[in-house]
Parts: structure tokens; C-alpha cells; sequence
């Protein structure tokens, strides 16, 4: 396999859908000065549950398309996106073929209002801004939904190094899987 950034991936066989990835997602953001909300949506879908999250493309359309360059490409193989920098024009969530970024708001400090529309997206004093999964970046230790996962469903891939990272939580051999994932003929 060609691929050379590292990006985060559920086994939907071990999914349970329990939402536990999203709240240390929201709960990570948060401690490392972002916006707290979910970089990661947990989906019902026919064939099961699972979490779906920026698959930190090589080619990444997002950051290609990026007028800011609030999504770039990191030294660290991985697309890095700064929230400070983001003018909400949610090109990048029309170039992502996962369907992994999604808009969000936030308050504008300067703007004095009442929240009684915080869920809301976008509205009066608030600034929408792209929210994709960065790997936890400037956390340390391992990604905080792989730490929390109760099944041991989600993976760091590292498809350069191979120095995968599965959750503490895993019981079995995930090889297949990852196998499967990386394109590798068992």
C-alpha cells in the first residue's frame, strides 16, 4: 500500500456503538484548547455500528481546496487543522469523499447573547468553523477514542512504520482486519 498518513479506523464487527469514542473526543478537544465538540460521529447503519472519522487522506481533498490553508498537510503524516484560522466555507466538507468533516459554531467572545441557541449551527454571534479528527494532536499518549473504546473496535494505522496502536481493551488478533484495511494478501 501507497498510503503514508497515519488515520484512525473502527472494526465494525467489534463496534457496539456505546458513543464512549465521541465523548472522549469532545472531552480531548476540550483539554487541548479546541472546540468541544465531537471530531467523530458513531452511525447505525444495516451492517452494524460504528464511528466515522477523517481517514487523513494522502491526496486530501479538504486541504487541497482549503482557502485558508486551515487544513494542511502536517510533517507529522497526518492533515492538521487549525480551528483559529477556518472562515466556516464548508468547501472542505463538500471535498470529503467520507463524509468526515462536519460544521459546527462557535461563540464569538466580542458578541454578548444569550445560548438559548447553542445547538444551533450557525446563528447571530456565533462563527461556524470545520471540525475533522486530528489524532488527538498535542495530547499525549495514545488517541483518546482508541483509550476509551470498551471493545478495542478502534486502531491507529500507521501504514509507514507499522507501529499500529490498538486499544488496551482488545481481545483477539485484529491482523485480519488490519490487513484487510492496508491491502496486504494474507
Amino acid at each position: 500500500m501507497s498510503k503514508k498518513h497515519r488515520f484512525v479506523i473502527c472494526n465494525p464487527e467489534l463496534c457496539i456503538g456505546c458513543k464512549a469514542c465521541e465523548k472522549a473526543c469532545i472531552k480531548s478537544a476540550y483539554g487541548r484548547g479546541r472546540l468541544n465538540k465531537t471530531r467523530l460521529n458513531v452511525f447505525a447503519i444495516e451492517s452494524g455500528k460504528m464511528p466515522n472519522q477523517c481517514r487523513q487522506c494522502d491526496d486530501s481533498p479538504c486541504a487541497t481546496i482549503c482557502p485558508t490553508s486551515a487544513l494542511r498537510f502536517s510533517e507529522n503524516n497526518y492533515i492538521e487543522f487549525r480551528e483559529n484560522i477556518c472562515i466556516g466555507c464548508k468547501l472542505c466538507t463538500i471535498a470529503c469523499p467520507y463524509g468526515a468533516i462536519h460544521m459546527q459554531a462557535e461563540n464569538i467572545p466580542s458578541i454578548k447573547d444569550d445560548d438559548s441557541d447553542y445547538k444551533v449551527g450557525c446563528a447571530k454571534g456565533r462563527k461556524s468553523v470545520a471540525l475533522k479528527c486530528d489524532l488527538c494532536a498535542g495530547r499525549e499518549g495514545v488517541q483518546a477514542c482508541i483509550d476509551v473504546c470498551p471493545k478495542g473496535a478502534l486502531l491507529l494505522v500507521d501504514p509507514v512504520s507499522h507501529n499500529h496502536v490498538f486499544g488496551k481493551k482488545l481481545k483477539g488478533d485484529q491482523s485480519g482486519f488490519l490487513n484487510q484495511i492496508l491491502g496486504v494478501k494474507e
